[in-house]
């Protein structure tokens, strides 16, 4: 996974739902740091790039529902690989529009969770790329819904 010259590539999803006619975003920390971001992860052999993202999204962040078919779009993220070492990763990002969110998942003792607007939401992430992804979609919040599944 690691080789030299190889690009390394993630999944991302983007929880949303809709309360009161207000658009909220889920955002969870890091496990060491604590910084903001969506759940994201490696590619699972034998599931689709969506179902991957959708399946990170139950482990870090207790959530589910209809994830949308094709990508919303994509952001560079440094990931650290060994020692320290950073290398850029390209992560694909999907809309996830919530419907079951549980109390008690994989993660939760490593991560917390914040429902927020889309505003505060791109304040909070620390990547510049997710920012700006979230900001875009704050001018056009139809971007999340109109790929979901049904």
């Amino acid at each position: 996974m690691f080789e030299k010259n190889k690009a390394l590539l993630q999944v991302a999803a983007i929880p949303f739902k809709y309360e009161n006619d207000c658009l909220k975003i889920l955002l969870l920390t890091t496990r060491k740091k604590r910084k903001w971001i969506v759940p994201k992860g490696w590619p699972v052999d034998g599931l689709s790039f969506n179902e991957s993202a959708k399946k990170e999204a139950m482990e870090e962040a207790g959530v589910s529902g209809s994830i949308s078919k094709a990508p919303i779009g994509d952001f560079i993220h440094n990931k650290t690989i060994s020692r320290g070492q950073k290398t850029p990763c390209k992560v694909i990002t999907y809309s996830l529009l919530v419907t079951d969110q549980l109390l008690d998942w994989d993660e939760r003792k490593e991560r917390s969770r914040r429902w927020c607007s889309i505003s505060e939401a791109a304040e909070r992430v620390s990547n510049q790329g997710l920012s700006k992804m979230l900001r875009i979609i704050s001018d056009d919040p139809s971007i999340l819904s109109r790929l979901t599944e049904k």
